[in-house]
Formats: C-alpha cells, sequence, structure tokens
C-alpha cells in the first residue's frame, strides 16, 4: 500500500486536477492507495489574510478576498464539469465563519484553525468528485474524520500518535482496497472534538502520520521539485538532487532547500520505520529523494549546504552570569513564554556571554524583553548584530571523520568571509555557522565546491 500526498503547489490548474486523477486510477490497478491533498495554491494564504481582514472589520477587503476565493474553486468546478455541491456548501461555511468574527471583530487562535483548514477541504471534494466521475469510488475525509487526533496547540497541533494510530486505522483499513480514501492534510482534531492545524508543511505530516499508521511501504510527497538537493539551485548552478538521506540528514535540511518540510513530519516515520520519497510530480520518471533509516551513501562527508537568511544575532552579557546556575533556563524561559523559536545557540566556556540566532522578524521584541525582564546585576548587556545569515554543512559522513570542520572553514575563509557564531550538535551530523547576510550564498558556493557535491549523487539527474 501507498500514501501520497499532492502539495499545493502542483494543484494550480484543472489540468492539473484532471493529471492526478488520471495517475491515480491508473496506479490503483496496481496497488492500494490513501491519497492526502493539499489546499490549492496560494489559498490558505488567503484564508488566513480573510481572518485577519474580517476582525479589523475591513469589509470591502473581505468581501474581495471571499469572492476570489470562491471564483477560483468555482471556475475549477465549471472548467471540470463538475456540480461541486460540497465545494458550495464550503463556501458557505467560509462565509458564515467570516461574517462572525466581523461581527465580533475579533479572532482567537481556535477559529483561525477552523477558518485556514477548510481549504484542504475545497481541493479535495473537487479532487473526490472528478475521480467518482471517472468511475473511481472515492470518499473525502477531513483529518479528524480520518482519525488523526492532536492536543490543543492551535495553530501548531501536535499528533497525540497512539490515539492516531488506533483512530486512522479504524477508519480507513476497512474500505481501502474497496474506496480511494481522500484525506484533507493539514488538519486533526483535539480529544474535544475541535478543529486543530498541523502548522505549515502540515500536510507531509499529515501523509506520514497516515503511512506509519497503515503501515504502507512507503509515503510519496509530490510536489514540483526534483527532491532534497546537494545545495539552493538559484545560489549553486550544479546542485544536485540527493539520491537518498537518513531520517537524522532529513531533519537537519527541513529548513533549507526548495521543498520547505514540516520540522516534525518525520516523527511518526521514524517510529516504524516508514520509507519516505520526495518526488516532482511533473517529473514522475525521477525517483526523487529517498528518506529512509539509513543513508547509503558513504562517499559523501558533507551531502548538502543549507542557507537561511533574515536572521540576527543577540547576544547578552555579564560577569554576573559567571558560575552562576540558572541563568541560561532564565533567558530561555522568557523568550520561550513569549513564542520565541530560537534557531541557534552558543556560549564562551567563560560563561560571560550567550548568543542566540533569532528570526530578525522577532530579534527588536526579544530584546526589549529581556531589557524590561532580566538586565541587572547578572545580564548586564544585550547587543544585537543583523544582517546575518546562517549556513549549514549536513552529512552523516561527517560523524567521526577528522578535518570536516578545518576543511568547511577555509572553503570559507578562502573566499575573505568572517564568521561570526559557530554551533555543532553531538550528533555531528550539522556544522552551522553565522556570517553576514551578503556573504551567505558565496560561502554555500564555496563548501558545495569544497566537497564536490556537484559530482551528481543519481546517474540519472532529472
Amino acid at each position: 500500500m501507498l500514501v501520497m500526498k499532492f502539495g499545493g503547489s502542483i494543484l494550480k490548474s484543472s489540468s492539473d486536477f484532471l493529471e492526478i486523477s488520471d495517475y491515480l486510477k491508473e496506479k490503483m490497478s496496481e496497488e492500494r492507495i490513501v491519497t492526502v491533498i493539499s489546499a490549492m495554491k496560494g489559498v490558505t494564504d488567503d484564508l488566513l489574510m480573510l481572518g485577519r481582514l474580517a476582525a479589523s472589520g475591513k469589509e470591502k477587503e473581505v468581501l474581495r478576498v471571499l469572492s476570489k476565493i470562491g471564483d477560483k474553486h468555482l471556475s475549477m468546478c465549471k472548467e471540470l464539469g463538475l456540480s461541486c455541491d460540497d465545494v458550495k456548501e464550503e463556501l458557505k461555511r467560509i462565509e458564515r465563519i467570516v461574517l462572525g468574527i466581523t461581527y465580533i471583530g475579533e479572532i482567537t487562535p481556535r477559529v483561525t484553525d477552523l477558518l485556514s483548514s477548510l481549504g484542504e477541504n475545497l481541493s479535495g471534494e473537487i479532487l473526490t468528485e472528478l475521480l467518482n466521475k471517472k468511475g473511481i469510488r472515492a470518499k473525502f475525509f477531513t483529518g479528524g474524520e480520518a482519525g488523526i487526533i492532536t492536543d490543543d496547540s492551535y495553530g501548531e497541533a501536535n499528533p497525540l500518535l497512539k490515539a492516531t494510530r488506533t483512530y486512522v486505522r479504524r477508519k480507513l483499513i476497512p474500505i481501502i482496497g474497496s474506496v480511494l480514501p481522500i484525506v484533507a492534510g493539514f488538519s486533526g482534531i483535539s480529544q474535544e472534538g475541535k478543529i486543530t492545524t498541523l502548522g505549515r508543511g502540515g500536510s507531509d505530516l499529515t501523509a506520514v502520520l497516515l503511512g506509519s499508521s497503515l503501515e504502507s511501504r512507503e509515503v510519496w510527497l509530490w510536489t514540483d521539485v526534483d527532491g532534497l538537493m546537494t545545495a539552493d539551485p538559484n545560489i549553486v548552478r550544479d546542485a544536485k538532487v540527493i539520491k537518498q538521506a537518513s531520517y537524522q540528514e532529513a531533519i537537519e535540511l527541513a529548513h533549507f532547500g526548495a521543498k520547505k518540510m514540516h520540522p516534525r513530519f518525520l516523527e511518526p516515520a521514524i517510529i516504524t520505520n516508514t520509507p519516505i520519497r520526495i518526488r516532482n510530480f511533473y517529473k514522475r520518471a525521477c525517483q526523487g529523494t529517498l528518506i529512509s533509516r539509513r543513508s547509503v551513501i558513504k562517499e559523501n562527508i558533507v551531502k548538502a549546504v543549507g542557507l537561511m537568511k533574515g536572521i540576527s544575532i543577540l547576544t547578552v552579557r555579564g560577569a554576573g552570569m559567571v558560575g552562576r546556575p540558572g541563568t541560561s533556563a532564565k533567558l530561555f524561559s522568557l523568550l520561550g513564554e513569549n513564542m520565541m523559536n530560537i534557531l541557534m545557540i552558543s556560549q564562551s566556556v567563560s560563561e560571560s556571554d550567550i548568543s542566540l540566532v533569532l528570526s530578525e522578524k522577532k530579534v527588536d521584541k526579544a530584546k526589549a524583553l529581556i531589557e524590561t525582564k532580566l538586565l541587572g546585576p547578572v545580564f548586564r548587556e544585550v547587543l544585537l548584530d543583523r544582517k546575518c545569515a546562517a549556513i549549514a554543512a549536513i552529512g552523516s559522513g561527517m560523524r567521526g571523520t577528522p578535518g570536516v570542520a578545518a576543511r568547511i572553514f577555509k572553503a570559507v575563509s578562502s573566499k575573505g568571509i568572517n564568521i561570526k557564531m559557530i554551533a555543532q550538535g553531538s550528533s555531528e551530523t550539522n556544522i552551522s555557522f553565522v556570517v553576514n547576510e551578503e556573504d551567505g550564498e558565496e560561502a554555500v558556493r564555496s563548501i558545495h565546491e569544497e566537497f564536490d557535491l556537484g559530482r551528481g549523487q543519481l546517474e540519472d539527474q532529472c
């Protein structure tokens, strides 16, 4: 059995829906399939914008966005020759929710999740009706209806894995083979019965949850990129597809490259050892990247180089920090309580300073919080270094291999690039460092060249 997820990047036009339905019809003759579908390209962003506009009382803008969403889906139905009665009902539901937000003048995280989850319902119902029209028995399920149970952390809900496995198997196993389940990605249901969303990229997590629960032979994530790459091809001209990556390598790569992945999407697969394959739907002859327990490509010490822009270094200093237990805990607790995600951490052995990497969008708020709440005898000074970029050299081949860091830093320094901060985990699969943003792309190219990653990891490059 296969679980296949179709991402929003390949759900742009009626021809995409037709191609997907024809492909599913062909594959169903070969093996059992479960399908996960994302919202059409741009729809989730439109729904989130709609909620914000409604809460602000901007009625004209609300009507414009409502019309845009409705026209996009109803014109798709017309082009495909579908009645789409279920789609029309969903559009009415969106309108009622938005009307309520407008009257109240505010939107809660729970209502945001309810509203933003409906994009997958719209695309899922279109695909389901199209498949039935082609003679394939298909049934649409929301994430909750399919058995995905989460906590109530709205906007970034955490799946309850044991409960999800039980309910998914109970809901889907009896029909798989005779009916093609079409499951809305991105959403689940809390134990209290409220709709939740899994965060950006949550449809990937939905697919892996289903694949892990149903013991599928693989999970295929269909998108418009060839797979995980050795570097961003917009930066490195000879970047290549990575044929095979371990779970650990894929976790490290989750924030980089053309295929942005949900940071927790691998967790269910690791537990059940479920292989995941990232593939380009427009190049189906290519096998893409296989993510599994082991990485079999041993000749590559460094497998990929990632770049993250739009970050800043925040450094907290104070002689009173030295030898004082709990200082780091106070700092991290303050930022965590205020939903500040720390991307990198570095601390000197002298304990007199701690450097953190945060998003440029959050760093001013973080600095203000620290100055307001913590400055005193222990924390004396807060410094900011703006317009930075983080570089990550990733690969399980680095583990236990002497001299890797020396080669990386020599390659970067040979281009006259100054390194501001360094961090490496004990797993030795990632060496990260920070440079000026203007030097980021050149640093990526220098490491890619040093480890000859353009040599190609696939004989049949896509």
